[in-house]
């Protein structure tokens, strides 16, 4: 629960936790005040035109809040100061008169008229009517009733729930009988078992000398297996058929290059014959090369220099066109003449005229033409001279200039042809020469090669111990089966060695050794024939049949128990909310009782305070007497102790003495000290506050410094009282304490960890200006 205050005082915006002991420590001016102002706004509405509202109004702004987190009751605030709110200033008492009105303003909020206190009084013991007294009486009475018919019907369930589960003792009778039939099954069991075990041992002392013979042969064969396992991790085999392939194939790759380099050198010999004839072909057109230049230059000269024939030439086609506009012209003319026309008449003669000699001068042309004997003798000259310097070889053809024309192409071809056919000879010449060094120099090496292949093969045979291939693959092989047969060998008295309950080879036989050692000594056989087999097996069918009995009768008893477990489980799964209803029905009912009685102890206290009041109207002249006579006459009725007993009250520290006098010396108000002055006022608003607080659901009691007038002693056991009233109350009452002495918040603190009650000390500080 937390206290938030808003514009109250020097509080702008607080919250404050409250815990069921709470503290608000600090110097004057620091606050104490203004919150429980605050905590009197939150429990109860306040309006301004009461006494205390308008002191609010006065004091805090108008848009003040405070809140609790509950809502507020419609108490009277002047009721809630005077019973709730205990406050140094009205504790303070100097006489018995001075007592005496401080208890008729703080317990009688209706003043000190006890006419009318009787008359309240009366009102409020009556059971009948419509007053709250009277309806919380009748409500208690039929509460009780419906408590009583609550508590009937659970119990009358309860007992039916118990009449339901009678079959669980002959559950239990049954589940005996099935434990001693099993018992009888576990001795036979027993009985057959040492048989069976004489029979197993001795397959035992026969398996473990079979398995020790099986070891022995695998310990010879691992030894063996060492010098035999370096071979075959050697990998000399495959390494031999690798060195063998890559030696067949180098000798292959061998023959090939021998092979290629003699077809090499025959092309080679056959290429320098045809290079030689080239080159002879090659020379002698070398040799004609300058004559045919000469030739060529010669007949490029002539045909610089050579004279010319000028020859006129008629073209056909104008000449006729001449001929033909000649005669149209004559005609026209004629035409012309006799037509009698006018001058224009002539003109066509005249374009036709015009067009002869047109046509005329384009018919006739003049044509340059060599000299044809010139040329043919210097053809003739260059033939002759080409036949003899040539021996015959390179002639024209015919004495014509293209034929002369000719031939002096066609050497050029062939001499052309003759000079890129040697260069094509000598590079395919220079290639092969290459070729063939290249195949000699790459024969060399692998000859080297196979020397080096072929030594290192003859090693790995020598280090093998044989002579060829072959038999190093026979070795192999053999050395195979010996590692199949010891691998083999070694996972069978693996598995056998797990059997055993080991995991090594040597350790089972070591252990084997000393079973069989063990077995022969207890004079077991180790001859276990079929037949012994045999009756071992029906001696285990036997047991098979006993154990499945045996697991029949375990599995009946484990349902009965089921049974039984499930029949108490769900008797307690019923009875168990059963009983708790019944308890339940029951506190309830002894609550209700309760009500009704504390009803009709307070109906009793109310005739007792009707009492007390007309001896307070009897205008008794010992008031404080009277008063104290009357409290401890009612406080001992509530408590239905009988007969009436007398308290003295000389202090809380001491403890209570009960006297039986009637002597009202020791009640006369100056005999009492101001400590005990004040604890009796304190007493006396304790007591009303809670009425109070219980009767408007309102349980909430703050004290502002209400120790400061006693001394160490009495501080103590008040306080200790108080809280022991707040631990023990029925209702959740909240203290709320405003002090600025430490020791006291210091005790405080340590009583309600002494008592378990949740303390929360709040130190505020004076605000600086």
């Amino acid at each position: 629960m937390n206290l938030k205050i808003e514009n109250f005082g020097i509080f702008s915006q607080k919250e404050f936790s409250i815990e069921k002991v709470t503290v608000f420590t600090g110097p004057n001016e620091s606050g104490k005040t203004t919150i429980l102002d605050a905590f009197v706004s939150a429990l109860v509405k306040v309006a301004g035109s009461t006494k205390f509202g308008t002191l609010l109004n006065l004091r805090y702004k108008a848009e003040r809040n405070s809140d609790l987190g509950i809502p507020k009751l419609t108490l009277s605030p002047n009721l809630f100061l005077n019973s709730l709110v205990i406050r140094e200033g009205n504790m303070d008492v100097g006489s018995e008169k001075e007592l005496v009105s401080t208890i008729e303003q703080t317990i009688f909020d209706s003043g000190y008229n006890p006419e009318k206190l009787i008359e309240q009084v009366e009102q409020l013991s009556a059971k009948t009517g419509t007053r709250k007294s009277a309806k919380d009486w009748n409500s208690a009475l039929a509460e009780l009733n419906l408590a009583k018919q609550k508590f009937d019907a659970s119990e009358l369930a309860l007992n039916r729930i118990s009449s339901g589960f009678v079959d669980l003792p002959i559950w239990e009778t049954e589940r005996q009988k099935l434990k001693l039939e099993l018992s009888g099954s576990h001795s036979e069991q027993t009985k057959l078992q040492t048989e069976l075990l004489e029979f197993k041992e001795s397959e035992q002392h026969n398996e473990a000398d079979r398995v020790y013979s099986q070891l022995l042969q695998w310990e010879t064969l691992e030894s063996e297996s060492k010098p035999e396992e370096k071979i075959l991790k050697s990998g000399w085999d495959k390494k031999s058929k690798q060195l063998d392939e890559e030696i067949k194939s180098l000798e292959q790759k061998r023959s090939l290059s021998k092979e290629r380099t003699l077809s090499l050198e025959t092309k080679l010999e056959s290429s320098l014959t045809q290079k030689k004839q080239t080159e002879q072909k090659s020379k002698k057109l070398e040799s004609y090369f300058d004559f045919f230049e000469t030739w060529k230059q010669m007949v490029r000269k002539f045909q610089e220099e050579s004279p010319v024939i000028q020859k006129t030439i008629w073209n056909p086609l104008n000449r006729s066109l001449a001929g033909g506009s000649a005669v149209i012209c004559v005609f026209s003319l004629i035409g012309s003449i006799f037509s009698g026309l006018d001058l224009w008449v002539y003109l066509f003669p005249i374009l036709f005229l015009g067009a002869f000699f047109f046509f005329l001068f384009r018919a006739r042309e003049i044509k340059l033409e060599k000299d044809e004997f010139k040329w043919n003798e210097i053809i003739r000259r260059i033939a002759t001279e080409m036949e003899t310097k040539t021996l015959g070889e390179w002639k024209p053809e015919s004495l014509t200039m293209e034929s002369l024309t000719f031939t002096f192409q066609r050497f050029e071809r062939e001499y052309t042809k003759q000079k890129l056919e040697l260069e094509g000879q000598n590079s395919s010449f220079s290639n092969l020469e290459e070729e063939i060094v290249k195949l000699q120099t790459e024969e060399k090496k692998i000859n080297e090669i196979l020397l080096e292949k072929e030594k290192e093969l003859a090693n790995i045979w020598r280090e093998a111990g044989v002579q060829s291939l072959s038999e190093l693959s026979e070795l192999y092989v053999q050395i195979r089966v010996k590692q199949e047969k010891l691998q083999t060998l070694t996972q069978s008295l693996t598995l056998e060695s797990k059997k055993w309950g080991t995991g090594d080879l040597r350790e089972l036989k070591l252990k084997l050794k000393e079973k069989v050692g063990d077995l022969e000594k207890k004079g077991i056989s180790k001859n276990f024939s079929s037949e012994d087999r045999a009756t071992k097996q029906r001696l285990e069918n036997k047991l098979q049949v006993l154990s499945d009995t045996i697991r029949d009768l375990e599995r009946k008893i484990v349902e009965l128990e089921k049974k039984l477990d499930t029949g108490k489980a769900v008797l307690e799964s019923q009875m168990v909310p059963a009983q708790k209803e019944w308890e339940l029905s029951k506190r309830n009912l002894e609550l209700k009782e309760k009500w009704k009685n504390d009803l009709d102890r307070n109906f009793q206290s109310l005739e007792v305070l009707s009492e007390i009041f007309s001896e307070m109207q009897d205008e008794s002249t010992d008031k404080m007497s009277s008063l104290v006579k009357s409290l401890q006459i009612r406080m001992d009725a509530l408590k239905g102790n009988l007969p009436t007993k007398q308290i003295h009250w000389n202090g809380f520290s001491d403890e209570i003495q009960i006297k039986t006098d009637t002597s009202n010396d020791s009640y006369r108000f100056e005999n009492l000290s101001t400590g005990t002055k004040e604890q009796i006022s304190y007493v006396l608003r304790l007591e009303y506050a809670f009425r109070i607080g219980k009767q408007f659901n309102l349980p909430y009691l703050l004290l502002d410094e209400p120790f400061r007038h006693m001394d160490v002693a009495r501080l103590n056991s008040a306080l200790a009282y108080t809280l022991q009233c707040i631990a023990s109350a029925e209702e959740d009452w909240k203290l709320v304490i405003f002090s600025f002495d430490q020791g006291l918040v210091s005790k405080i603190k340590d009583l309600a960890k002494e008592l378990h009650l949740p303390c929360q000390i709040h130190e505020l500080s004076k605000q600086v200006s």
